[in-house]
C-alpha cells in the first residue's frame, strides 16, 4: 500500500493541476429604444394632389389644399410636441421647392397659420394639426404648364 499511496497522491496532483478554469470576458450588447410616441399616417406616405392647375391663378391663395392624413400619438407622455415638414426649399426659404420650377414653391400652413419649412412648430396632441399646402409663384415671373411634383418629409418630435 505504501507504493499505492504516492501513486494516488501523483495522480491526484496531476488531476488538480488539469482543472484550471479557462477565462474570457463575456460582452453583452444593446441598444434600448423609447417607444415611438407617434404614428403618422399609419405609416403610409401622406399623398395630396392639386388637380389641375391654371396658371393665372397661382396667386398663394388660389387652390390651397388640406393635407389629410392621421396622427396617433395615444403612446406619447407628454402632450408637448413639435412638428416639422422637412424639404428642399424653393426661390424663398419658407417654400417647398417643385421640381423643374425654378419660380414655383409650395408654401405650407398650420392650422391656417404659415409654417415655413424645416422649422419647428409646436403642437398638442390632443388636437391634430390641419396642414395645407398652397402653390407660390415668384413675383413677376409666369409659370410653363406641365406636370408639377414635390415632396417633403413630416416630422414629430417630443420633448
Amino acid at each position: 500500500m505504501t507504493v499505492a499511496r504516492p501513486a494516488l497522491l501523483a495522480i491526484l496532483f496531476a488531476c488538480a493541476t488539469m482543472t484550471h478554469a479557462i477565462e474570457q470576458k463575456v460582452t453583452i450588447e444593446g441598444v434600448i429604444y423609447a417607444a415611438i410616441p407617434c404614428v403618422i399616417n399609419k405609416n403610409a406616405p401622406i399623398t395630396a394632389p392639386f388637380g389641375d392647375v391654371q396658371t393665372t391663378g397661382i396667386d398663394g391663395t388660389y387652390k390651397t389644399i388640406t393635407l389629410e392624413y392621421a396622427l396617433d400619438c395615444s403612446r406619447s407622455a407628454t402632450n408637448e410636441l413639435r412638428i416639422q415638414v422637412r424639404g428642399t426649399p424653393a426661390f424663398d426659404p419658407q417654400l417647398l421647392v417643385v421640381r423643374g420650377y425654378d419660380n414655383l414653391g409650395i408654401a405650407l400652413k398650420k392650422d391656417g397659420v404659415p409654417l415655413a419649412l424645416n422649422t419647428w412648430a409646436d403642437i398638442d396632441t390632443r388636437k391634430q394639426p390641419v396642414l395645407q399646402a398652397v402653390l407660390v409663384k415668384r413675383e413677376n415671373s409666369e409659370v410653363q404648364a406641365g406636370k408639377l411634383d414635390a415632396s417633403a418629409t413630416l416630422v414629430v418630435d417630443y420633448r
